[in-house]
């Protein structure tokens, strides 16, 4: 592939590839109002990591300074979607016993219902009750009034049943008498990967139980390379192509981590499911301490660390301590019974811009809560700083995306999402004070920060 090199002082540009990795050099140079500027800069890709370095970086150079910052946040950038990619085209196993019963494989959730149900509370629990909102929607039109207080028990029935509901988007659920949990990951190509899901289906539950039975949790590093060597031969005898550097395995004390964070909130620990999703997420739903469950992803127990982790765990909880399942559930019933009793002549004299404006101000509520929960994790936990690294490792390609796009910051505000924009929230964890659990009025403080945060994106 060949370099662009618009920007590029001709013939500066120098590829060296070597057995320890690829070096790369290049100065950039920049047209500016009345001056150029200029940067060489150096890259070396191995194994281990990408180094960049800044030759002759005046740091009293405004202009070669935020030149560097661009070039650095590129770099990342690029990185990012490499491992992206990468892991888009891999298989993982989750392991949480010996037995299938305990273990998942890589597409095993691929059924309509759990597909729905891993949506679902893979995102947030305001996607939930605006789903039902969007259904008695529909329903209005197919069974008139009755449709309104139909909607309304299904939601409570689902609020009262939601933390077991959301057990079964996976099979690997720790618990003090099963604390660990393994990933094994198998680094592939998409087209092995389709090939798999698409005429595999049938050969996948069997390449999972015998993984499955080839790696303990724990495991020590020796056991760990045994259990390589065992993978690969089973894997290349069911003809998936690998090789040893193509497989990983991570194990996590899953419980100890949740049972720590529950500690600190003073909280009996919720019930735990792990997503096979490479996505790095977590979701928490209950209406109480006592019926109340966590969901983490695969992607997250590989790419965070504990401290990061437990930050992450912090934020659920934060949610479920908040009560926010039931207040997301009073606001959508309040506006569905209200919709057809208080303010109808509202709905017809506003049209599709009433359901826009209703739909917005709950997603505003949402942000609220969102803030709110970051803020019981700084508070509870007392590592706001590792809030922010957890947020920026999940969403890099959105802070660079919301760093560089003229309006990004202000237009993500406006998004029918309960998340507020990532840099506000990176930000925010970034520069929490250091005292954070002298915090008060937590509610109040967050939203005042919300608001706050929303109105500075216009400056």
């Amino acid at each position: 592939m060949n370099p662009n090199l618009r920007f590029t002082e001709p013939g500066s540009y120098r590829r060296i590839t070597s057995s320890s990795g690829v070096e790369l050099s290049w100065k950039i140079v920049l047209p500016e109002i009345s001056t150029t500027v200029a940067l060489s800069t150096h890259v070396s890709i191995s194994p281990a990591a990408v180094e960049l370095y800044f030759d002759e970086l005046d740091k009293s150079n405004v202009a070669q300074t935020n030149l560097s910052s661009r070039i650095i946040d590129d770099i990342q950038s690029v990185v990012w979607s490499y491992f992206q990619h990468t892991k888009l085209s891999s298989l993982y196993f989750v392991v949480g016993g010996n037995t299938d019963e305990h273990s998942e494989a890589p597409g095993q959730q691929k059924s309509v219902p759990k597909t729905i149900l891993k949506r679902l509370f893979s995102g947030n629990a305001t996607n939930v009750f605006l789903t039902f909102l969007f259904i008695s929607f529909i329903l209005f039109f197919l069974i008139g009034p009755l449709a309104i207080f139909m909607m309304i028990i299904f939601q409570l029935i689902y609020l009262v049943f939601s933390d077991r509901i959301a057990l079964n988007i996976g099979n690997v659920r720790p618990t003090a008498e099963r604390p660990f949990v393994t990933i094994v990951s198998v680094r592939s190509t998409p087209d092995t990967v389709k090939a798999l899901y698409s005429h595999g289906r049938k050969m996948l539950p069997q390449i999972r139980d015998e993984v499955t039975r080839s790696v303990g949790v724990p495991m020590t590093m020796a056991a760990r390379e045994s259990a390589k060597a065992t993978i690969l031969k089973i894997l290349t005898t069911y003809g998936v192509e690998a090789r040893m550097n193509d497989i990983e395995i991570k194990t996590r004390n899953v419980y100890a981590l949740v049972e720590t964070v529950s500690a600190k909130f003073k909280r009996a620990p919720p019930k735990i499911v792990i997503a096979n999703s490479v996505v790095s997420n977590a979701a928490a739903t209950g209406i109480s301490t006592n019926h109340s469950s966590i969901m983490i992803t695969a992607g997250s127990l590989e790419d965070l660390n504990d401290v990061e982790l437990e930050a992450v765990i912090g934020h659920e909880l934060g949610h479920i301590k908040g009560h926010d399942p039931v207040i997301l559930f009073a606001i959508t019933s309040f506006e569905f019974i209200g919709r057809f009793y208080l303010w109808y002549p509202l709905l017809l004299y506003l049209g599709i811009l009433y359901f826009i404006l209703a739909f917005g101000a709950i997603f505003a509520v949402g942000k609220v809560l969102e803030t709110r929960a970051d803020t019981e994790s700084a508070v509870m936990l007392g590592y706001p700083k590792a809030m922010a690294s957890a947020l920026t490792k999940i969403g890099l390609r959105q802070l660079y995306h919301e760093k560089y796009s003229p309006g990004a910051k202000t237009l993500d505000w406006f998004q029918f999402d309960p998340h507020p924009p990532i840099y506000f929230r990176v930000m925010r964890m970034s520069n929490f004070p250091t005292d954070a659990r002298q915090t008060k009025h937590i509610t109040l403080v967050s939203i005042r920060d919300a608001v706050v945060g929303f109105l500075s994106s216009f400056a």
